[in-house]
């Protein structure tokens, strides 16, 4: 049974939909859920005290409020994590390895075609290379 439901957020419209599946899910099973935000890292051209520590701190700071937010309104123990990576995916699949959890919950937008092609899906990849199941929240899901 899932107990601990691992979301990708992005803070979009498609990663609050996933948020949401899981605080329900969550609910319904007596869990926990946490949200983990995916920083691209560029330690390699950017020195430490510069922009990209303050978008880190920022993204770190929203998924805390966030977090208590939710704890405080949803009925359920929310966390957060932060993962920096230049691929989603592997960021994601790499917590759920290192910190526990018994599903991944993401959003998708459902891109088609060429701009599926060349943008790509994190979603899809999370498919072919997590070690839990991935629940895959569609843009026109409801709860």
């Amino acid at each position: 049974m899932f107990k601990k439901m691992v979301v990708g957020v992005d803070f979009s419209e498609h990663s609050d939909r996933a948020v949401q599946a899981a605080l329900q899910l969550a609910r319904n099973v007596g869990g926990t859920a946490v949200l983990v935000s995916v920083i691209p890292s560029r330690a390699e051209i950017v020195p430490s005290g510069t922009a990209d520590d303050h978008v880190t701190g920022t993204i770190e700071h929203r998924l805390r409020e966030l977090a208590a937010n939710l704890t405080a309104s949803a009925g359920v123990t929310v966390d957060y994590g932060v993962e920096v990576d230049e691929d989603p995916a592997d960021a994601l699949a790499r917590f759920v390895s290192t910190w526990g959890g018994d599903v991944l919950v993401v959003g998708t937008t459902a891109r088609t075609g060429l701009n599926r092609v060349l943008v790509g899906s994190v979603a899809e990849r999370l498919l072919h290379i997590a070690t839990v199941p991935v629940l895959v929240i569609g843009p026109n899901a409801r709860f």
